[in-house]
């Protein structure tokens, strides 16, 4: 790890090199700073981009009741991507080229993140991703950037947790095919679940569904067949309404052992529509708004629960820690630079920095729990960062916190998983 006054040192350097030497012009009124989204509010995305939207409401809300950045007020512009790959394109070129955001965050899903990413990189603007946690997204280029954890986190600290925690030693899974989350999760789970209890036929039985799959019946008899060889039933859902629907077509087939959800299954929703079926189930996640694990984090619950009258679940997290990232970093660039340099920036300018910030400050405290990223030359995915894995029990119709683990308590194992997977 880079020492933190030399890490802080660099981005000093880093800051003052992307624009170089300047003439500067004092303004009278200080330029607002315009950030943009595009958090689906329809479509498949809808529900987990509602949330996510209104994370990213609250930090922009927060800042600019507190006076702004160094007086400066925040804009900030939601496009709805509709669940819509053309849609999507489209939102980002248009907050990117038309309406000349610093920097942008949103999609609900690494399908919907390929349409938009690649827009921004193009561009040279910073574009957070959101909830969507396939490791590879980054890859687009130095400007994407992801706010929640990488699915080889979520998939070992997963398979550790059902195996040291809740003793199973034989599952079986059942996961999306036509999604990337789905499908790059259950690998990493299966393999970290193998190599966790040193028994390569772990898995018992594998099934697959399609993304709007409404019958599950092939599958779920056929884990049915094998119940009395499993200790659970292990899922990932891509979005939340899929979760549901087949934990109560599983319980009305007769299959009773536990179940577990991936992050995508992390929403009140589940709870609601599935009802009893779901009772008791394990859930791996972002964050916990019953339990947060750091006083920010607490605070975040306060001020969101002051507007909204209820707790925020992960995805609304999320979508705070999105845009947390980019005015923590409008924060860290102004503070050091000073009004009359940033104003005499060029946008290209401004988003170089905003970009080098990201990934040289050492760690950002205003998110819900701190958030650094690897160095990219030696990180096995760059531009995800390192975050503890959160897990939930439904108890009582209730989402409530159970444990979590950070990643140096899973760290060691990461290669050894990614060997499997083929990854290295």
């Amino acid at each position: 790890m880079r020492i933190w006054n030399f890490k802080t040192f660099t981005v000093i350097l880093a800051l003052l090199l992307c624009f170089g030497t300047l003439g500067v012009a004092f303004a009278q009124e200080k330029e607002p700073l315009l950030v943009g989204s595009i958090w689906d509010q329809v479509g498949f995305g809808g529900p987990i981009g509602q949330a996510c939207y209104r994370g990213s409401q609250l930090a922009v809300d927060l800042v600019n009741k507190a006076g702004g950045i160094f007086g400066r007020k925040v804009e900030y512009i939601n496009i709805d991507g509709q669940s819509e790959l053309d849609v999507i394109s489209g939102a980002a070129k248009r907050l990117a080229e038309e309406r000349k955001v610093l920097a942008a965050v949103g999609s609900e899903d690494d399908s919907l993140t390929s349409a938009s990413g690649p827009v921004f990189q193009a561009n040279g603007t910073i574009f957070l991703t959101g909830p969507a946690t396939t490791p590879t997204q980054p890859e687009i280029g130095e400007y994407i950037f992801m706010p929640a954890y990488g699915d080889h986190f979520q998939g070992t600290a997963a398979a550790k947790f059902c195996f040291e925690e809740l003793g199973w030693k034989k599952v079986a899974i059942l996961y999306d095919s036509a999604s990337a989350y789905s499908t790059y999760l259950s690998e990493a789970f299966s393999e970290a679940f193998k190599y966790y209890t040193n028994d390569p036929s772990a898995i018992v039985q594998a099934e697959s569904y399609m993304t709007g799959d409404m019958t599950f019946t092939a599958q779920l008899t056929r884990i049915r067949g094998v119940q009395d060889k499993i200790d659970a039933f292990v899922t990932f859902p891509p979005e939340p309404q899929d979760a549901p629907v087949y934990s109560k077509q599983a319980r009305s087939l007769g299959i009773t052992v536990p179940l577990f959800l991936t992050d995508g299954g992390d929403d009140i929703s589940v709870v609601e529509v599935g009802g009893q079926a779901v009772e008791g189930a394990y859930i791996s996640t972002q964050f916990a708004g019953d339990s947060p694990t750091t006083e920010k984090g607490k605070q975040f619950v306060l001020d969101y629960k002051a507007k909204y009258n209820k707790e925020p679940g992960c995805f609304v997290a999320v979508g705070y820690d999105s845009m947390r990232l980019v005015l923590e970093s409008l924060e860290v660039i102004i503070g050091i630079v000073g009004d009359e340099a940033w104003d005499s920036m060029s946008l290209a300018q401004k988003r170089t920095a905003i970009r080098n910030t990201l990934q040289l400050w050492p760690v950002f405290q205003t998110t819900t729990v701190p958030i650094s990223y690897p160095d990219p030359e030696t990180a096995i995915y760059p531009r995800v960062p390192n975050k503890p894995v959160i897990f939930k029990v439904i108890k009582n119709g209730e989402l409530r916190y159970y444990t979590h683990m950070e990643p140096e308590e899973f760290a060691a194992d990461l290669p050894a998983v990614l060997k499997a997977m083929g990854e290295i």
